[in-house]
């Protein structure tokens, strides 16, 4: 839990709003619009963040 605090408090969520995911195995594209916790997944994989 450590690693997921933010240095100005409170938790950083694995998912933030305006983050861009892809699925490696079938190149589907989304943007996140509502932040939340745990993984993105897709094709049975998680998804990678897109720089």
């Amino acid at each position: 839990m450590k690693d997921l605090l933010r240095p100005e408090g409170g938790v950083k969520l694995a998912n933030e709003v305006g983050k861009r995911y892809f699925c490696e195995k079938c190149g589907t594209e989304f943007i996140v619009t509502k932040a939340g916790d745990g993984k993105i997944t897709c094709c049975g994989q998680p998804m990678t963040l897109k720089k």
